[in-house]
C-alpha cells in the first residue's frame, strides 16, 4: 500500500458541505442525514433477508439467474455497511469519523467498486437472460457453464476490485484530505489523466447502453416468441423474470445514466460548474441506486426450474437455468 500519510496535505477547517466540489445547500443537512438514515436501514434488512433466501434455500442457489444478483447483493451490502454510515456520520457531525488517509482511500475504494460493479452485473445479466430463455442447452454441460456463466459473473467482479485497488492504494499520488468532506475529498490523481474519460465511457455509457440494448432486445424476442412460435417459449413462465430485469434496470437509467453524461460533457468542455444544479442532486440521490437494488429483487418471480425436459449429456446432472 502506498504510503499517503507522508505526502499528504490534511485540511481541517470546517467548509460549506460539497459533493464532487459542489455545494449542496439546497438539500438541508438534518434531511439529507435522514433520508439516508432510513433508506440504509431498510435496504439493509432487505438485502440481509433477500441474501439469506437466495443462499440458503437449495433450488434459489441453483439458479443460474441468480448468482449475478448474488454478487451484486454481496459487494452492495459492503457500501450499505462501510460506505454509508460513515457518509452518515460526515452528515450529522460535519467531520469525518475516522481522520486517517489509509481509512479515506478505503472508504472511496468501497464506494468506487460498489458504483462500477452493480451496473457492469447487471449488464451482463441482461446479455444472459437471452442464453437462459432461448438457449437452454448452452449450459446443460459444466464446461459451458464455466466458460459463459461462471467466468464472466467473476471477470466482472474481480477486474473492477483489483483495478481500483490499484488505482487508490498502490498508484502514487500527492493527495490532500479534507475531513469536512465525504471520502475527506480523495481522488487518486489518476483522474486527472485521460483514464477519467475512459472510466466514464466503459464503466458508464457502455454499461447503461448494454443493459437497454439487451433488456429492449429480450422483452422484442420474448413477445415476438409468444405470438409466432408459443410452443417454444410461454410467455407467463418468463414474464417476471423480465419484469424483475427491468425494474432493475429503470434504477440505472434514472440514477445513473444521465449523472454519467454530464460527466463526460463536463470533462469534454472542460466547465466543472456546468449543471451544478443538476449534479448537487443527482450526486446525492446516486446513493439510491446501492438503496433500492435489494428491493427490485422478487423471490417469488425468480423461483427456477430444473431442465429436465432436455437431452442432458451423459454423467451430467439437471441444473437450473431458467424460471418456473
Amino acid at each position: 500500500m502506498s504510503n499517503t500519510s507522508s505526502n499528504s496535505n490534511v485540511l481541517t477547517t470546517v467548509t460549506v458541505p460539497t459533493y464532487s466540489g459542489t455545494s449542496v445547500n439546497e438539500i438541508p443537512l438534518i434531511r439529507r442525514f435522514w433520508m439516508y438514515l432510513i433508506s440504509n436501514c431498510a435496504s439493509f434488512i432487505c438485502s440481509v433477508f433477500v441474501l439469506y433466501y437466495l443462499l440458503f434455500d437449495k433450488n434459489l442457489r441453483r439458479g443460474l439467474h441468480n448468482h449475478a444478483l448474488i454478487v451484486g447483493l454481496i459487494i452492495n451490502l459492503f457500501a450499505l455497511v462501510l460506505d454509508i454510515p460513515l457518509v452518515l456520520y460526515r452528515l450529522y457531525y460535519g467531520i469525518v469519523l475516522i481522520q486517517v488517509p489509509f481509512i479515506c482511500q478505503l472508504w472511496k475504494y468501497i464506494d468506487t467498486v460498489s458504483y462500477t460493479v452493480l451496473p457492469k452485473l447487471v449488464g451482463w445479466a441482461s446479455l444472459e437472460r437471452h442464453i437462459m430463455i432461448f438457449n437452454e442447452r448452452r449450459f446443460l454441460r459444466s464446461k459451458n457453464r464455466i466458460l459463459f456463466h461462471y467466468i464472466p459473473i467473476g471477470v466482472v467482479a474481480g477486474y473492477h476490485i483489483l483495478l481500483y485497488m490499484i488505482i487508490d492504494f498502490f498508484v502514487p499520488c500527492q493527495n490532500t484530505f479534507d475531513y469536512t468532506q465525504n471520502y475527506c475529498a480523495y481522488q487518486s490523481c489518476v483522474y486527472q489523466t485521460a483514464y477519467a474519460i475512459y472510466e466514464l465511457s466503459t464503466n458508464g455509457v457502455f454499461s447503461s447502453v448494454c443493459i437497454a440494448f439487451f433488456s429492449i432486445a429480450l422483452i422484442v424476442r420474448v413477445i415476438y416468441r409468444r405470438y409466432r412460435i408459443h410452443r417454444h417459449v410461454d410467455w407467463h413462465k418468463h414474464r417476471k423474470l423480465t419484469l424483475q430485469l427491468l425494474f432493475i434496470v429503470s434504477i440505472f437509467y434514472i440514477l445513473y445514466f444521465p449523472l454519467i453524461i454530464l460527466g463526460i460533457w463536463r470533462y469534454i468542455i472542460g466547465i466543472k460548474s456546468f449543471g451544478s444544479q443538476y449534479y448537487v442532486y443527482g450526486s446525492f440521490f446516486s446513493d439510491y441506486i446501492n438503496f433500492l437494488f435489494p428491493f427490485r429483487i422478487k423471490l417469488s418471480a425468480i423461483a427456477p426450474r430444473t431442465v429436465n425436459n432436455l437431452q442432458q449429456p451423459t454423467g451430467q446432472t439437471p441444473i437450473t437455468a431458467n424460471i418456473a
